[in-house]
Formats: C-alpha cells, structure tokens, sequence
C-alpha cells in the first residue's frame, strides 16, 4: 500500500524505514524480513552507522541485508572496552542523560534500554552506547568510539565499483547533552563543530577514492 502511494505522487518519493535499537525493527536481519515482499523501487533502508555498530553489525553483512540503502547517516557510538572499570564507569556516567534514551549493548549480547540501566546491572564489555558522538571529536580515554565500524561500513557502501547509496547524512544531534566541558560554547562554536564533523566526513570520502564530495 505504501510504495502504491508513493507512485502517484507527483514527484519521486522514496521511503527508508531506519533500524534502530530497542524498537520493533532493530536490526538489520529484522528490516530484510520487513521488506521482504516490499517493492525495492519505492521502500529501502536509512541506515544509521551509530545504530549498526552499537547492535555489533558486522558492515558487509548489514548493507546486504539493508538493500536497497537509500540514506545512510553517518553517526558515530559511543564505546566502552572495560565498563567494569571504576575510572570507565565514572566517564560513562557523564554521558546518562535524561534527554534521549541511550541504549546499551554488550558484545556477549546483554541489552538495556538506557545507559543508566546498564551502569546498574554492570558486568564485562566491550558496551556500545547509542550516543551519538561528533566524528572529529573522540572522547578522552578509557572511552572511544566505534569508529572502526562507522569507517568499515563507508568502505563497503561507497568504496566499491559502484557506490550502493547517494544520500549521505551527518546526525550529531546531540550536542547539547554532551558532558559539561565538551558541549559547544555558543553558536559560533556549535557551527565551527559542524563544519569539522562535514569536514571529517568529506576526508573519509576522499580516502575512498570519491573525487567530487558536495558537503
């Protein structure tokens, strides 16, 4: 019915249902089973690079299962190797706000719903945290982020003979919840912060082998 809609509309609509952790559709296996029987010229994947590193996605894996991808955002996750770790748990606790829910996953496979819920159960990481971290900007250790994946999965949707999507999108949007001292100082500041994330990104592209990016 959707992509029904979709072709009458005056002008080329496409829609791109995002996996995201915590809700109904998480993963990406979960969308390829969604779209199964789903028209691939109207209804594709938004494929969020934060979300798919905090679910332990490998990439290759992942953008096969989404296609077709019709945006990608490029996002960065918060990591933890050692959560257990008195030092760890104080800079994780710096990032449990009460703003946006943070899911949480352990590499074994253990979930919670926010970061706060997963400081209380504890136990052994690596953990991955859905907050999104600005790409240019890693915290300070004993915390990281994931960009190997975020790098990995730009290699495979773009890196190849063919890029497998052409709407790229940078969603930091959460900068305002950032610990006190990492959050931009106004709005010169939140606008030079940006422009370095685009400027990331536009380098990882470049690094790719794309000759022409337009941030």
């Amino acid at each position: 019915l959707l992509a029904r809609g979709l072709s009458r509309l005056d002008r080329p609509v496409r829609a791109a249902i995002e996996p995201e952790p915590g809700c109904v559709i998480e993963t990406t296996g979960r969308l390829r089973r969604t779209l199964a029987r789903a028209d691939p010229e109207w209804i594709g994947s938004c494929l969020d690079l934060c979300h798919l590193a905090v679910g332990f996605e490998d990439p290759g894996a992942a953008v096969a299962a989404a296609a077709p991808v019709v945006k990608a955002q490029v996002s960065a996750a918060l990591q933890a190797d050692e959560p257990a770790d008195p030092e760890t748990r104080r800079a994780l606790g710096a990032f449990a706000e009460p703003r946006f829910l943070h899911q949480t996953r352990a590499a074994d496979g253990r979930s919670w719903d926010d970061l706060g819920e997963a400081l209380s159960a504890g136990g052994p990481g690596p953990w991955r945290v859905h907050f999104h971290i600005p790409l240019h900007a890693k915290p300070e250790p004993p915390l990281a982020t994931a960009h190997d994946t975020l790098v990995d999965t730009l290699g495979v949707l773009l890196g190849g003979p063919a890029a497998l999507v052409d709407h790229l999108e940078v969603e930091t949007y959460t900068w305002d919840v950032l610990p006190a001292g990492h959050r931009p100082g106004g709005a010169r500041s939140l606008v030079d912060g940006i422009a370095d994330e685009l400027a990331w990104t536009r380098d990882r592209l470049l690094a790719l082998g794309l000759r022409e990016v337009i941030t």
